[in-house]
């Protein structure tokens, strides 16, 4: 490694703190610029909470390294040499540097900065995550929080894989190499239909609710799709038209719209009262498992820790 090329900071040395590849420390160099702002040894060791002897030995160091002076009497007082006169500026700024890498981690530590990018399954998206993320936010304001959704689960591995996202909501399936899985309650499924229930609460559907109706879903290989399948497949039923919409959102209303019927999780399904429909409960119950997923590794984030035990709180 050529010396143009040296890392700036090197192991701590005997003399407090890290050294910088001139063989200086941060120490050092603090003592220096304290001297130099407050007047004199004595205010400088007040300053920085420490003696006068220890002040004079940060300095000596400090010239035995460098093998020149930095501080010269001028009386009852110490002026800076050329060479002190030349380091001072240099210093000022390492050590506003190093604050500002300070100010920076104690920020991200305790959650004043920082971002938490959260992917998942649309469905998800809009119906598990917002008490979670509402929690949070309520908790960490500064934290900056980015949401975005993929299409399948193994789109949604790759996007907290690769970094895209720090952790994803999807659907408990086998756990992606590389990645940790955290369970979260199971989502129940129900049946929307376009009538208004007589006894103004959800009954429980019926195999003569399926036939000769439409059925509204979206399209195969998404989670709802698959637990719909399931449901006819219970019912021993096969839908005879199918209407396929990529917007999960509007499964209820087109369902109600068109005469049909769509499988939809319970929390979707509640919009249906207000829409002219009605819910009906599956006989055999239909849920899917959902869980959040995020890289395996030994440190986290503190905005992704601080959620994570927010999801297991």
């Amino acid at each position: 490694m050529t010396p143009d090329h040296e890392p700036l900071l090197l192991p701590p040395g005997p003399l407090t703190g890290p050294r910088l590849s001139s063989g200086i420390t941060i120490a050092q160099l603090d003592a220096m610029i304290a001297v130099v702002d407050y007047g004199s040894f004595t205010a400088a060791a007040d300053i920085l909470g420490i003696s006068q002897p220890s002040l004079s030995r940060r300095i000596r160091a400090l010239e035995d390294v460098l093998g020149m002076a930095v501080f010269i009497a001028s009386g009852r007082n110490m002026v800076l040499t050329e060479l002190g006169r030349d380091l001072v500026p240099a210093g000022r700024r390492i050590l506003a540097e190093i604050a500002s890498i300070d100010s920076t981690i104690h920020a991200h530590r305790n959650l004043l900065a920082g971002t938490l990018k959260v992917a998942g399954l649309p469905s998800l998206i809009s119906t598990v995550l917002p008490p979670y993320l509402g929690r949070f936010h309520h908790q960490f304001p500064e934290v900056r929080v980015e949401t975005f959704t993929v299409e399948d689960s193994e789109e949604l591995a790759e996007a907290v894989r690769l970094g895209r996202a720090d952790l994803g909501f999807g659907v408990n399936e086998t756990v992606p190499e590389q990645l940790a899985a955290l369970p979260l309650k199971d989502q129940n499924f129900a049946a929307v239909l376009p009538e208004a229930a007589t006894n103004g609460s959800a009954d429980v559907l019926d195999v003569a609710d399926l036939h000769g109706r439409t059925l509204v879903t979206l399209p195969e290989g998404t989670s709802i799709r698959a637990v719909t399948e399931g449901v006819y497949a219970d019912y021993g039923v096969q839908p005879e038209q199918v209407i396929t919409t990529t917007q999960r959102d509007a499964l209820v209303q087109l369902s109600i719209a068109a005469g049909g019927i769509t499988i939809v999780p319970e929390v979707l399904a509640h919009s249906a009262s207000f829409l002219g429909g009605r819910v009906a409960r599956l006989r055999t119950p239909a849920r899917r498992s959902i869980s959040v997923v995020y890289r395996d590794e030994r440190h986290h984030g503190p905005a992704l820790t601080n959620f994570l035990q927010l999801l297991r709180d």
